[in-house]
């Protein structure tokens, strides 16, 4: 027989049965797997097993840490396992169909896989050890004649009468009613059993074999299964070790790359009530760090807002104009990209997103495992995040967005403990608007209120993350400044009267000029005592009034103006 009619019969000895195994396991999924089999017992070991794994787990789970690697959930691992199993699975097979030869006394057993595509058999595994394709079949003579008990579902013999043995002989391997494949024994001189045990027996190995690959199948789900839930208990573990908005945020981003073959992870939350949402928490893979809102017309805010997976396996085919979470923002050029939605009784609540540079990186089940983690996260972030939201309005100011003077005092408690702990100065900005109820009855109390948001949005814009600003009271704004001398609070004080009283606030067609007036101090390089602290910035906000408004007076530094 020539290369090129093989290389048409199809594969080597390295697919084996693996087609052969699928076309076993699809059947097994539609049914439950034939007596003849005796596969059923399988899935119940597994279940149990499974079930004994998640009971001791959760006994043990807060003295010990699960070690299952989460990195068994990529795609790339799992496929490598399966390579493995594969291999393992070619071996038991060959030995099978050795034993089937030796029992038949045959040159060679063949074990050929019906292709329903092409309406013909490929060889998929034979019992010629260390050969790239069957060393004793004769194509011409003997392979209609495997055709035909593919076709007929019988059994076939060719050469031989009477009590004289044949020299061939083939017998369908049948899952139920479903064609696997034909297994073939031959031997040119004569087999070593007659006709009539040919005709027993031939089956019974064909039963044998579809045994072995059933139970192989079953096996390797098995294992699948199993790495599967230690993985996920193990990243079920790590998520919810974390308690804090922060860490938490962090932990599912982390996890998210273990779990996948994504270089970039990000965490929304979403407001279904209001259909907006925000990015918490990027890993380095994005180019915009959170937290930032997301944009309405996106790709995460309409996975968000329909509630769906959105899976894109190569981005370079999308629109160019497409945006990932802000209007452009570049969206993710190429690669591939998954949108995982978080929901709670049917309400979304955020989304894990994930991408890779590479096209077809990140695979479906890849998302599929992140579905599984985003639904074991979503109870705890709907915590963390309604306790936030909770605290956020107890300790914010509903005019301004700003810290309120309760949350005020207790930050400044803080942050003078830290100050003696580490020695480093703690600085206090108090500004006060300009003739504000000047503003008042001169343009109405709803100017006035635009007045104060658009001071305090431009006041919190020339702070750092790190500092807190406060309204204090009516017109009154404070600034803490961990770590920072009177004179430099005094330069950032200057530089935040420029910026207020550079740009008018409009209002109703109108302008309106405002101007801020400003008091320094800091402690304990100007201020000694820490109780002194508030009493000496409210001074030289005095100070900065009686000098004619619109200017910086500080404890310890020359004015400004």
């Amino acid at each position: 027989m020539t290369n090129w009619e093989w290389a048409v019969l199809g594969g080597g000895a390295v697919a084996l049965a693996m087609n052969v195994y699928q076309r076993v396991r699809a059947r097994a999924r539609r049914s439950a797997p034939p007596p003849a089999v005796d596969v059923p017992s399988v899935p119940s070991v597994a279940a149990s097993r499974v079930q004994t794994l998640l009971t001791s787990t959760a006994r043990r789970r807060r003295q010990t840490t699960p070690t299952a690697p989460l990195a068994d959930l990529r795609s790339t691992v799992e496929a490598t396992h399966d390579a493995q199993e594969f291999v393992r699975d070619a071996a038991h097979l060959m030995n099978q169909l050795a034993d089937v030869r030796d029992a038949c006394g045959a040159d060679e057993a063949v074990l050929w896989r019906w292709d329903e595509t092409r309406d013909a058999l490929t060889p998929a595994a034979w019992s010629s050890a260390n050969a790239e394709r069957p060393q004793h079949f004769d194509l011409e003579q003997w392979g209609p004649l495997a055709r035909w008990s593919a076709e007929g579902r019988l059994v076939v013999l060719d050469g031989g009468e009477g009590p004289t043995p044949p020299n061939f002989a083939a017998a369908p391997v049948l899952d139920d009613t479903l064609l696997v494949g034909v297994l073939t024994v031959a031997n040119a001189a004569g087999l070593a059993i007659s006709r009539p045990r040919a005709k027993e027996w031939l089956p019974r190995y064909a039963a044998q074999v579809l045994r072995l690959l059933s139970l192989s199948e079953w096996r390797r789900e098995y294992a699948r299964q199993m790495r599967q839930s230690r993985a996920l208990l193990a990243a079920v573990w790590q998520i919810q070790t974390n308690k804090t908005q922060e860490s938490l945020a962090a932990a599912i981003c982390e996890t998210a790359l273990q779990v996948s073959s994504a270089t970039a992870a990000a965490l929304v939350r979403w407001r279904a009530d209001v259909q907006k949402g925000s990015v918490r928490h990027t890993t380095p893979g994005f180019r915009h760090r959170a937290p930032f809102p997301l944009d309405l017309d996106t790709l995460v805010s309409n996975a968000c807002r329909d509630g769906m997976v959105m899976f894109i396996d190569d981005a370079s085919r999308l629109d160019a104009g497409v945006s990932l979470f802000f209007d452009g923002d570049g969206g993710w050029h190429s690669g591939s990209v998954g949108v995982v939605p978080l929901k709670r009784s049917d309400r979304v609540i955020g989304a894990i997103v994930v991408a890779s540079p590479e096209a077809g990186h990140i695979t479906q089940d890849e998302v599929r495992n992140l579905g599984v983690l985003g639904a074991v996260s979503a109870t705890s972030l709907e915590m963390v995040w309604e306790i936030d939201e909770v605290s956020r309005r107890a300790s914010t100011d509903g005019l301004t967005g700003l810290v309120n003077r309760r949350a005020f005092d207790e930050h400044l408690k803080r942050l003078l403990n830290e100050t003696d702990r580490f020695g480093q100065p703690l600085a206090l900005i108090v500004a006060d608007i300009d003739h504000f109820k000047k503003i008042n009855d001169t343009w109405g109390h709803e100017a006035g209120d635009e007045v104060l948001r658009r001071v305090a949005k431009k006041l919190t814009e020339g702070v750092r993350s790190v500092d807190v600003i406060a309204r204090y009271g009516g017109e009154e704004i404070a600034i803490l400044l961990p770590q920072t001398s009177v004179v430099g609070a005094t330069d950032l004080a200057d530089r935040l009267r420029h910026a207020v009283a550079s740009k008018p606030v409009k209002f109703k067609g109108e302008e309106i000029p405002v101007t801020v007036s400003f008091g320094v101090a800091s402690y304990p390089d100007a201020v000694p005592v820490r109780d002194g602290l508030f009493r000496a910035a409210d001074r030289a906000l005095y100070d900065a009034k009686k000098a004619g408004r619109n200017c910086v007076r500080s404890c310890g530094v020359s004015a400004s103006q």
